[in-house]
């Protein structure tokens, strides 16, 4: 059952303010993860996106397939991916198929880096858990895994239709 738009406004506007009020209390820990590469918002979201198992991109993802994904013209994306190749963070490739498509894919200390951003924010979230009931704990991954199988399925349709959006 659909719900209607202004308990949606409403619901949206009172998650803004949570997700806001948990970042300001959170967000001290989760820099100094990024404190030693000082990575930007973008090359974050491109690492994440590489980061992958299965579509759009069942392999390394083409970097016109990359930009598509980041929203981003496939030329500021190239220059992205070349910052992140200088630091050893990805690695680019030409298609065995097609030698004029260039593939982009994690390094090893790409997937570090990721490992260790995965890391401190699972402490972050986890030291929350510290200040909360038994039965609150129990609806806060209730209520997690309902929104990890909504995320799940808007990605199930959005490969169904053959793209990122």
């Amino acid at each position: 059952m659909a719900i209607d738009a202004e308990t949606h406004r409403y619901q949206r506007a009172r998650l803004e303010a949570v997700i806001r009020s948990m970042q300001r209390d959170t967000v001290p820990s989760l820099v100094r993860v990024n404190d030693d590469e000082d990575l930007s918002l973008i090359e974050m979201a491109l690492l994440q996106t590489l980061d992958h198992d299965r579509p759009p991109f069942p392999g390394d993802p083409p970097l016109s397939g990359l930009a598509e994904v980041l929203g981003r013209s496939t030329s500021r994306t190239s220059r992205v991916v070349d910052r992140m190749v200088r630091r050893g963070l990805v690695e680019r490739y030409e298609d065995a198929a097609d030698r004029r498509v260039r593939r982009v894919r994690l390094t090893d200390a790409g997937r570090e880096v990721l490992d260790g951003i995965a890391r401190v924010r699972m402490e972050a979230q986890t030291r929350l858990w510290d200040y909360l009931t038994a039965e609150e704990l129990e609806a806060v991954v209730s209520a997690m895994e309902l929104l990890a199988e909504a995320a799940h399925r808007m990605r199930s349709e959005r490969d169904a239709r053959g793209g990122p959006e």
